[in-house]
């Protein structure tokens, strides 16, 4: 979701130096950072690392880092851009400047206040007021909201972007979160929250871009937790000879056909060519994480010394809409 920044006028410009245009790749840099002094105080925030981007992403809740780690199990993602601002001003599509998208039309953004503007809901912009240093007059100056999730995917059609909204539970999509207190006036509290999700949502769409609503219970939790000991582990094979770790792919393909456990593999593996133990895991790790074996994650637990199961469902196919390319 948007979220509001109450800010001060030094901390605004950390946030627009950093996403005033967000940078690319490694160079990306987050308004809001998984850390102590930036996250909100009663988060659960992490960092999680992606070989692909060459960096650390930052989520600043638990739901956050579950939908993160699903996002990066997609093969088609080349590019994550997580807590990044939503301009108060009209700037180009958020593909401006990327090679893939070289030569394509693209629709620019319009801005929050003139989404705000559109919708009738200027009232709920943040403002920053202060004294100009020379004149001493009052001026307001647009606070940018900051969205969760932009994805950038790629298929045969080209890139594209989907923004992901994320919350804990259905009912937050109506509420504040993490308050300490209740609203007075329940009513207006909702209309509010309402409002910054539309205001978000027209923003993207402007730009062709669909907004997707993600909450903690579509997650399901057993593939979350394949998906997260996968990552977690499978960055340290990425030096293992190409033909080693083919052998240890073709050898897992074949163990699920006949029932042979993982370790069992490995242990082959490890006596043929001098592996380390946990160089072989990492493979296997890795032979799951990169789609190379293709096996049941969603409702099979993964452990090592358990046979794999044939894939059933391939969650990239149940969270498809999640990935969607704009209809044109």
């Amino acid at each position: 979701m948007a979220k509001p920044m109450h800010i001060s006028l030094s901390r605004l410009k950390e946030v627009l130096r950093r996403q005033d245009p967000p940078q690319w790749g490694q160079k990306y840099d987050p308004a809001i950072r998984a850390t102590r002094e930036e996250a909100p105080s009663r988060s659960r925030f992490a960092q999680v690392w992606s070989e692909r981007l060459g960096r650390y992403c930052h989520a600043l809740s638990s739901v956050e880092e579950k939908a993160l780690i699903l996002a990066l199990f997609n093969p088609n993602l080349f590019e994550l851009q997580e807590q990044r601002i939503l301009s108060t001003e009209a700037r180009p599509h958020p593909l401006a400047g990327c090679v893939l998208a070289s030569g394509m039309k693209l629709p620019p953004v319009k801005g929050t206040i003139s989404v705000c503007d559109r919708l009738d809901l200027i009232k709920l912009h943040p403002l920053l007021r202060l004294t100009h240093p020379e004149t001493s007059e009052r001026i307001v100056v647009p606070v940018p909201w900051i969205g969760d999730f932009l994805l950038y995917l790629l298929d045969k059609e080209g890139p594209y972007c989907v923004n992901w909204t994320i919350k804990g539970a259905s009912e937050d999509f109506q509420r504040q979160s993490l308050k300490s207190r209740p609203s007075r006036n329940q009513q207006d509290e909702i209309s509010h929250v309402r409002g910054r999700h539309a205001i978000e949502a027209l923003y993207y769409d402007d730009a062709c871009i669909p907004t997707i609503r993600i909450v903690d219970s579509d997650l399901p939790q057993l593939l979350i937790q394949n998906l997260r000991s996968l990552l977690l582990l499978q960055h340290h094979a990425k030096h293992t000879d190409s033909g080693i770790y083919s052998e240890i792919c073709d050898r897992l393909r074949a163990s699920i056909l006949t029932g042979r456990t993982p370790l069992d593999v490995l242990l082959s593996v490890t006596h043929r060519h001098d592996l380390t133990l946990d160089n072989a895991k990492a493979c296997f790790m890795r032979a799951l994480w990169k789609r190379d074996v293709l096996a049941e994650l969603m409702e099979e637990p993964i452990f090592i010394d358990r046979p794999l199961r044939p894939q059933r469902r391939d969650p990239l196919d149940v969270f498809s809409a999640w990935f969607v390319r704009p209809l044109s």
